[in-house]
């Protein structure tokens, strides 16, 4: 979480929040009657002792600093654990840091994608900035800063949401977001977040964890929402999923006197975006100092999976569950080879072919062909970048989203 620390940036927060930005895309959000069985079995999925494991591991690094060394080895940790859950690509996405009193140099988000297999194009992403900060020193290398709550918490959630919703197929292609240099002004979110809507990618919603651990004694669990009068779609689709599977939950909209998050970013650049966040009033004390530890700054791990729940309800329900996965679309009997692709890749269906469009890891569309109803069709992958690229196959009897390597 990144504190604004003089009464002129709290000023300029509040300029900026309210010079709202217009979407880039409109879309409708569920409205949800009743419980969902398969979103609910998600939900109870959810295993507390993998929150606290990863929260450890996270606090494990002597720091997350942006500029440290100990960075590196973070970045390959995570990279590795999205690795292990077999979501389709995991990626890093380099970023200039421009900020005064640091050096320039080159950052990286961590990225996840697990690709939607009838609406590729359309994207909702869920979120967590993994670096921290401790105010108490300046040598990014020595200074410890564990950042439990600040925010460890927040990557686990995504790390659990990840694990699970990996073993299901969704219509819409969910990416999974780790930023880096939140804690110096939302550098590697604002860095993604404007390279999307300079591709013009259609995201649906962004989803934020950041600081979900503590509880003040004494009282229960609750979600202070943040989303600004532009977003208020999405916040509404957030009150409504909460009111109907965590009715006892106390859930409303509040906004932070002292800081900012990641979701910001993506609002900035005109797309939906919500943050839960614990209470605005009574936050964990113990951020960016050698105290933000489990068990004092994370101090109800109940809270993290309550928060961790919410998310990954949220995020399935947006992306749309199906039981058509790109396995299991060969009833429509479209093959495509060879596969990894170099130079050429042929398509060959049953039913007539009508449309096949490309698209790459940033969601852009590079290849869009309506084709003369024929079953085969030789696309030509001579200009495309070595890479993976979803292929999106519309025939006559229906729609497949195929996953391309190119060599």
């Amino acid at each position: 979480m990144r504190k604004l620390i003089t009464i002129a940036l709290l000023l300029i927060a509040g300029l900026t929040a309210s010079a709202q930005v217009q979407h880039l895309f409109e879309h409708d959000y569920p409205v949800i009657a009743e419980e969902h069985p398969e979103i609910r079995a998600m939900m109870d999925s959810v295993s507390i002792d993998s929150i606290k494991a990863n929260i450890e591991h996270l606090c494990s690094y002597h720091n997350r600093r942006f500029d440290s060394r100990h960075i590196y080895e973070v970045q390959d940790w995570l990279t590795s654990r999205y690795g292990q859950f077999g979501v389709d690509t995991v990626m890093l996405h380099d970023f200039k840091v421009h900020k005064e009193g640091f050096p320039e140099e080159t950052a990286d988000n961590v990225l996840a994608v697990q690709w939607g297999t009838r609406t590729p194009e359309e994207f909702v992403i869920c979120g967590a900035h993994y670096d921290s900060w401790n105010d108490d020193g300046t040598d990014p290398d020595t200074i410890r800063s564990p950042g439990a709550d600040d925010n460890a918490s927040g990557v686990a959630g995504i790390l659990e949401t990840a694990r699970i919703l990996s073993n299901y197929t969704f219509d819409r292609t969910i990416i999974y977001g780790n930023w880096n240099a939140e804690e110096i002004g939302l550098k590697g979110s604002a860095a993604y977040a404007a390279d999307c809507a300079e591709q013009l990618m259609d995201i649906v919603g962004y989803f934020n964890l950041d600081m979900t651990g503590y509880l003040e004694e004494g009282t229960d669990i609750h979600v202070h929402l943040m989303f600004t009068t532009r977003d208020s779609l999405i916040g509404r689709y957030v009150f409504n999923f909460s009111q109907v599977y965590f009715p006892e939950m106390p859930i409303r909209q509040a906004w932070l006197a002292w800081g900012d998050s990641d979701y910001s970013s993506f609002n900035r650049n005109g797309y939906p975006a919500v943050h839960p966040f614990e209470d605005v009033h009574a936050s964990s004390p113990f951020i960016h100092s050698r105290q933000d530890v489990l068990g004092l700054s994370v101090n109800n791990l109940d809270q993290s999976k309550r928060f961790t729940e919410l998310n990954l309800g949220l995020v399935a329900t947006l992306a749309g569950p199906n039981h058509d996965g790109v396995a299991e679309h060969e009833t429509l009997n479209v093959a495509m080879f060879p596969n990894p692709a170099q130079g050429e890749v042929t398509l060959l269906a049953d039913h007539n072919l009508l449309n096949v469009s490309v698209y790459n890891l940033l969601g852009q569309q590079i290849e869009n062909l309506d084709l003369n109803k024929t079953r085969q069709h030789k696309l030509t992958t001579e200009g495309f970048a070595s890479g993976v690229y979803v292929v999106k196959i519309k025939t006559e009897k229906g729609m497949v989203a195929k996953r391309l390597v190119v060599n």
